[in-house]
Parts: structure tokens; C-alpha cells; sequence
């Protein structure tokens, strides 16, 4: 009798751990998560509309060079129009205006795609311009930038070359630098090679 519970129980066990394997297999698998954030082309609008909102950013540049001991300013007028974010592209392009001192420095449509950009960042306007004069061989010259502004920094991968949005609101720079994140990732940037 005891034979027989125990091969009863044996095969009561088998049957469940059966029953059990089956209704695993019968499972279907999760539903898959919904995508985080908004889609890629909301967020290439907010980008194109906060870009052509911003208008001229004005401010002075104080340089003090000191091993010469001298001083210079200079008076800066950056704008950015005609923004177009395109998302079928992966592409944002745009035309760039600086002025210094009233004469126009640099004018000219620019545009990088998404794909190849590797990191993006917010620093802090006398940052940006101590790295370009530290860039043009004035490592030593001291800089301060009034009224104080942010530039949004859009690196490509694997060069030095960048294009830059000049802000004067902190949390609107932060913004914009947050959307390009997402839409870089959406673009599955960071794995394109430059174009030609």
C-alpha cells in the first residue's frame, strides 16, 4: 500500500510540475513597454519653433590680457533663424548671424544630422569664450561675458567640430539640450559617420 502512495504521489507531482510547464509555455510574453518621451516629431517641432524663438542674443565680451596687462571688449549680436528640424531627415538646419562691434563676423546656413552627433551640452557664456580664446592661442587671457548667457554645445562624433546655439535663459538652454537628447536617440545618434 505504501508502494502505491508513494508512485500515486510520484505521479501526482509529474502531473503537476507537467500541468505547471504547460501553463508556462501558454503565457504570452509582456506587452512591450510604451515608448518614453514624446515621439520624434513633436519633439523636432519643439525644437524648430524654441530655436526660432529666441531672436538676437546681445551682450559685451570683457577680455583682460594678462601678460600684456591690456584690456578689450567687444560687442556681440548672435542669431538664429530659418530653423527647419527635419525628423524624416534626422536633420536641423538653420542660418547663423554674428556681428562683432556692429560689422558682421560670420553669416551662413549651417545643418547637421542627428546621427552624427555625439554628445550634446549647456555651458555657461564666459566658458564658451574662454575655450575659444584658450582655441585661438590666448589660454591666459581673462574673460568675463555681460549679460551672462548659455551656449548649447551639439558635438559630433569623432571631430572637433560643433555648432552652437547661444541662449540667455538657463532653463530654456537645459530644455533644448533635453529634447536634442531625445531626438539623437530616436536618430540612433552617436553611430553615423560624417557625410560627405
Amino acid at each position: 500500500m505504501l508502494k502505491v502512495c508513494l508512485m500515486t504521489m510520484c505521479f501526482a507531482a509529474l502531473a503537476v510540475s507537467t500541468a505547471l510547464a504547460q501553463e508556462k509555455k501558454a503565457v504570452p510574453p509582456p506587452p512591450k513597454p510604451a515608448d518614453e518621451g514624446p515621439s520624434l516629431q513633436a519633439t523636432m517641432k519643439f525644437i524648430q519653433d524654441k530655436l526660432n524663438g529666441i531672436g538676437p542674443v546681445n551682450y559685451i565680451t570683457y577680455v583682460h590680457d594678462d601678460v600684456a596687462g591690456n584690456d578689450q571688449n567687444q560687442q556681440s549680436k548672435y542669431e538664429v533663424t530659418r530653423v527647419v528640424a527635419d525628423p524624416t531627415a534626422c536633420r536641423i538646419g538653420y542660418h547663423a548671424k554674428v556681428e562683432i562691434n556692429g560689422k558682421v563676423n560670420h553669416e551662413g546656413d549651417a545643418v547637421f544630422f542627428l546621427k552624427n552627433v555625439g554628445d550634446i551640452s549647456v555651458v555657461p557664456g564666459e566658458q564658451a569664450m574662454k575655450e575659444a580664446v584658450a582655441a585661438a592661442g590666448h589660454p591666459l587671457w581673462t574673460v568675463k561675458v555681460d549679460p551672462p548667457n548659455f551656449t548649447l554645445k551639439v558635438n559630433r562624433t569623432n571631430s572637433k567640430v560643433f555648432n552652437s546655439f547661444v541662449f540667455f535663459d538657463e532653463q530654456l538652454a537645459n530644455r533644448m539640450a533635453k529634447a536634442m537628447v531625445h531626438a539623437v536617440e530616436l536618430c540612433g545618434g552617436g553611430s553615423e559617420p560624417e557625410p560627405f
